[in-house]
């Protein structure tokens, strides 16, 4: 069993904190955040609260010495993981005739503090003890307002727990959709479920409202307003990639269009540096999703 004075040890020594200084930062950790703003490719700003640099600090010597070997994950859950990608993510998907999409309504920031020992107590009480449980799910905890202690979108902790918290529901929504031959992916709080078949796709809204009111924590509803239905007769765009009728993967007309305008301005000499430097970025991502656009692109300059 992992006390607490043994885990403050382990910290020290592998950080070089001194234990003392350790334990204060845990004190002020859920209140040692910067909030900041990034805009959402939908719309709106997106509220990101990123800890201070020794927070930072304990937080991935927790990932790299407790949280990744003993958090379980569900194989749906594709976000987050080393070797995945969103490319992975649809490519699951891409051989469907048919598919459900819909996210969790403020996901990260429905995950409270409680949510986080419990799922801490759960899976890590039988070798760590309730004092150092309490330490960890504090550190990975921030104070979006008086008593409201929280998971955000910016701590480094945050991904994993986020994989892990929901892993009754992934393992359960995924059995279900397995004996039907359907898929089911969840990509952070982006939820896909696809199959070849008609007519077996459409129950599935019920079925993860009524396995979300099963959990024991946390709770977490639908954001109805994003629920997409659709089939390979119409548009279908899973995590930001196309799935084509012809049942590959691509970035999309639009996608396209743009990086051939900006090409078309790189050449005759017209791009400032930061917009050669997206250029750059985009072509990038395009070659990535599909091989061999990068040549096809020149061929048309």
């Amino acid at each position: 069993m992992l006390d607490f004075n043994k885990l403050l040890y382990n910290i020290s020594v592998d950080t070089g904190l001194q234990k003392n200084h350790i334990i204060e930062i845990i004190k002020k950790a859920p209140v040692s955040y910067k909030v900041f703003y990034i805009k959402k490719r939908s719309g709106g700003m997106r509220e990101v609260a990123q800890p201070s640099r020794d927070v930072k600090l304990i937080q991935r010597w927790l990932i790299n010495n407790i949280l990744i070997e003993n958090l379980p994950v569900d194989n749906a859950t594709t976000a987050y993981k080393t070797g995945s990608s969103i490319k992975i993510n649809a490519s699951n998907h891409k051989n469907s005739n048919y598919l459900m999409k819909l996210d969790f309504k403020n996901f990260f920031t429905s995950i409270k503090l409680s949510d986080i020992s419990a799922h801490f107590d759960r899976f890590l009480s039988c070798s760590i003890d309730k004092k150092s449980i309490d330490m960890m799910s504090r550190l990975c905890s921030w104070e979006k307002s008086k008593g409201n202690r929280i998971l955000c979108i910016g701590a480094p902790t945050s991904p994993i727990i986020s994989n892990s918290i929901l892993y009754d529901f992934d393992q359960n929504l995924s059995s279900i959709c397995s004996q039907e031959n359907a898929i089911y992916t969840r990509y952070a709080d982006d939820i896909t479920i696809s199959c070849e078949t008609y007519g077996i796709i459409d129950k599935y809204l019920g079925v993860i409202t009524n396995l979300l009111m099963e959990l024991e924590y946390p709770t977490i509803i639908i954001n109805d307003k994003k629920t997409i239905f659709a089939s390979r007769s119409g548009r279908r765009n899973v995590t930001g990639i196309t799935l084509t009728p012809t049942h590959s993967i691509s970035i999309g007309r639009d996608r396209k269009r743009l990086i051939r305008a900006m090409y078309h301005r790189y050449i005759s000499g017209s791009l400032d540096a930061a917009e050669e430097q997206k250029l750059n970025g985009l072509i990038a991502f395009a070659e990535n999703i599909e091989a061999g656009f990068t040549a096809r692109l020149k061929k048309k300059k």
